[in-house]
């Protein structure tokens, strides 16, 4: 699968490269290295996948866990993408402004960007986070207006390189690692996290992560990759 994915992106520059010599037109080659500089951007960002997903995988990371403000980090995220979210509307709803979680920070924030990024492929119109505090527990949920997934796929999607079958073109974007990360980090937390379609179309995201002063150090993760 990681064979499949780099090679992909790398074989449309090698593909560029040999086509750049036959192309007279100044307007012509500057789109050609625009789209070769679009190929660079995702070997980037595979690449800074696959090793985070190694580094999650291999156990637990040298992290310190600190109380963060769930709240403030929903509207920090909603803030970062406002220039790629196009025509969507990604709205943060909390009740609960000083709700804090214990967790390292950057990989909470990995959390909500890969699920809102993710969310973004394929919602109509709008994204919705919500906070909410539940038996001891923050509840975050990232909700859409897309297709939602089918409910015998919902386990797979976790599983690193998965994808649903009409997801599998570049175009919806996406290696099917974002979700596995998503998993690696809430188990790392001593979180969970559900899947479930909205009764009008969607998809409804559920994570689950103790409240300050709930917290469990976690012990490390079963090595997954040599």
């Amino acid at each position: 699968a990681v064979s499949h994915e780099l090679r992909t992106p790398v074989a449309r520059l090698r593909f560029g490269l040999e086509m750049l010599a036959d192309i007279e037109s100044a307007e012509r080659r500057r789109e050609k290295l625009n789209a070769m500089d679009h190929d660079i951007e995702q070997l980037d960002q595979l690449i800074d996948e696959i090793l985070t997903y190694a580094r999650l995988e291999q156990g637990t990371p040298n992290i310190e866990f600190q109380p963060v403000v769930i709240g403030e980090l929903c509207e920090q995220l909603r803030d970062e993408l406002e220039t790629i979210r196009d025509e969507t509307a990604i709205t943060v709803a909390n009740p609960y402004p000083t709700l804090e979680v214990e967790a390292e920070e950057r990989y909470l924030h990995r959390v909500l960007q890969n699920l809102v990024t993710n969310a973004l492929r394929y919602a109509q119109s709008r994204i919705v986070m919500r906070v909410e505090e539940s038996e001891d527990q923050v509840v975050i949920h990232v909700d859409d207006d897309g297709p939602g997934i089918p409910e015998h796929e919902r386990e797979r999607v976790f599983k690193p390189f998965a994808r649903l079958d009409k997801s599998r073109h570049r175009a919806s974007g996406g290696y099917g690692l974002g979700l596995s990360i998503v998993k690696r980090i809430v188990d790392m937390h001593h979180g969970d996290i559900q899947l479930a379609n909205h009764p009008h179309g969607g998809l409804l995201v559920e994570v689950r992560f103790p409240v300050t002063g709930k917290f469990v150090q976690p012990e490390p993760l079963s090595a997954g990759v040599r």
